[in-house]
């Protein structure tokens, strides 16, 4: 009896594995889904190359560019306005025919100049002027000037206390030193400032000796 039974358990069990079947649409499933997983797994792989070599030509680009702006601000350096040589720009006025001369009647010595507009054609200018006379020769320096101001090494300090002018083609200008007999001076600078106080020419001649 037992043994009857086992003869049909083995039976039934190979009955079983002889009848186990797969259906064509699951076969078509499957192979379905590993093109869609070969396509994927392609496409992935092809964007992740691209997106390397993109990231690669990109870092090229950058360098050059790098490059490319360096070499630009080095010629904008070496070609910029303050590298260039400027060409001073001249007065608005000059002084010309300074002279000193003394006077055998009296002590002291004559300034005289004409101040001359470097553009006529324009509107008249003015400002202030100081003369300064000088012996810088001395252990301690001596100055006088002309009108009385405050100096600072022979330099006005006070440019609105000078004397005022206003010139339209030029204008002559005197001054006399008195003579003092502590004081013997060497020279004389002539100081001309623009209305708002700018220095903007100075001139220095030799005063002759008595």
């Amino acid at each position: 009896m037992k043994s009857d039974s086992w003869l049909l358990i083995i039976i039934r069990s190979l009955e079983k594995v002889q009848t186990l079947r797969v259906e064509k649409r699951t076969l078509i499933i499957l192979a379905l889904g590993g093109i869609v997983f070969a396509g994927g797994l392609a496409f992935f792989a092809y964007e992740y190359f691209s997106l390397l070599y993109g990231r690669d030509h990109l870092i090229d680009e950058v360098q050059k560019l790098k490059k490319q702006t360096f070499a630009l601000e080095q010629k904008l350096k070496r070609t910029s306005p303050e590298n260039i040589p400027q060409k001073p720009h001249p007065p608005p006025v000059v002084i010309n025919e300074l002279e000193v001369m003394r006077r055998g009647d009296r002590e002291g010595f004559a300034v005289r100049f004409r101040l001359v507009n470097q553009h006529p054609q324009g509107n008249p200018l003015s400002g202030t002027l100081a003369m300064v006379a000088k012996n810088e020769t001395l252990r301690t320096p001596i100055y006088r000037v002309i009108p009385e101001m405050r100096l600072n090494k022979g330099i006005p300090q006070q440019p609105e206390k000078g004397s005022r002018f206003e010139v339209k083609r030029q204008k002559f200008v005197e001054a006399f030193f008195d003579a003092s007999s502590e004081a013997t001076f060497k020279a004389l600078t002539v100081y001309v400032y623009s209305a708002d106080g700018k220095l903007i020419l100075q001139k220095s001649t030799e005063i002759p000796e008595e």
